[in-house]
């Protein structure tokens, strides 16, 4: 029979001492000896343990955590690995396209329309060649 796992509360989080707590559904709560707190995900594979950081209990709350713990384990289940959930795609605009969208949305705000054109070919001959 499984031993019932105590599930933490959000108020515990910042008060526990250092350690590894069990959330219970593989997810872990890592204190250090720092008093930095992160959420650890661990799941077997092939009989070998093995930990997915998830984050910083600054980065995440304890719902979102379960969230993605909750995730890992459905794909775990549909045979692929919990490593893609955390993957996130890359964005597909560039430096060039945010840059131009922000002198467009700040445009409005500018004495005159010299501003804009100063701002886009200041940007076109320093910063876009570079970065893109």
């Amino acid at each position: 029979m499984a031993k019932e796992v105590k599930r933490l509360k959000a108020v515990q989080i910042n008060s526990l001492p250092p350690g590894t707590h069990s959330d219970g559904d593989n997810l872990l709560l890592r204190v250090r000896d720092s008093g930095s707190r992160s959420w650890v995900f661990r799941y077997k594979q092939n009989g070998r343990a093995i930990e997915l950081g998830l984050g910083s209990t600054t980065d995440r709350t304890l719902a979102e955590a379960r969230e993605i713990a909750g995730n890992m384990r459905r794909s775990i289940a549909n045979g692929q690995s919990p490593k893609d959930v955390l993957r996130v795609e890359k964005p597909s605009k560039t430096f060039t396209d945010y840059a131009l969208e922000c002198i467009e949305h700040k445009k409005t705000g500018w004495r005159n329309s010299k501003h804009a054109n100063q701002w886009r070919n200041t940007l076109m001959q320093y910063a876009f060649p570079f970065i893109g």
